[in-house]
């Protein structure tokens, strides 16, 4: 009797971590992607202001600008991890990159979020391309270099791969970052 009890229970733990694996994998792709989480309980915090969902063995936390109502796409910052991971919105109050001889101030808290998310999770190790920096970026004291010929950031004396979509976000934050400071100074002529 003890011995099928035993085996009961194993079969229903190797159960449960399967559908784990499965379900971390499905709902890590959606994420990616900008979706929300399909294998999850969805826990709003008191103040409307961080969205806890809570997968088998992982969880996503979700800071929300306006209301927890508003479409997934227009969060302001999204991590996925374990159960035990602790996830704050970025602590930087503004980004400061030198791109083609300008310096553009980053202080959209959406924005910071992004770029802060694509440097501090990129995995760096010690080799170094011999490529040029085009971009300098500047986070919380700390000195990030883009080199776009060789698809990696540098920080310090190790760097990290970067995609070419990570690469287009940043990009594109600093084209509308510059757009509208042009628009800025022909509207106060």
């Amino acid at each position: 009797m003890k011995k099928k009890i035993g085996i009961s229970i194993g079969i229903f733990v190797i159960i449960l971590i399967v559908v784990g694996i499965i379900t971390n994998y499905s709902d890590s792709s959606r994420i990616t992607t900008r979706h929300e989480p399909k294998y999850c309980i969805k826990v709003v915090s008191n103040d409307g202001s961080k969205v806890t969902y809570w997968g088998l063995g992982y969880k996503v936390i979700r800071y929300i600008g306006v209301s927890p109502n508003e479409p997934y796409e227009n969060s302001i910052g999204i991590k996925m991890g374990s159960w035990f991971m602790k996830y704050e919105l970025p602590k930087a109050d503004i980004i400061e990159i030198e791109y083609e001889g300008q310096t553009v101030t980053v202080n959209d808290i959406k924005d910071i979020g992004i770029i802060e998310n694509i440097l501090l999770n990129s995995k760096y190790n010690g080799e170094i391309c011999n490529g040029i920096n085009t971009h300098k970026i500047i986070l919380n004291n700390d000195v990030y270099y883009i080199k776009e010929s060789c698809k990696e950031i540098q920080k310090g004396n190790k760097q990290a791969k970067i995609t070419d979509e990570d690469l287009n976000t940043i990009k594109g934050i600093i084209d509308n970052k510059i757009n509208d400071e042009q628009n800025n100074i022909k509207s106060n002529r």
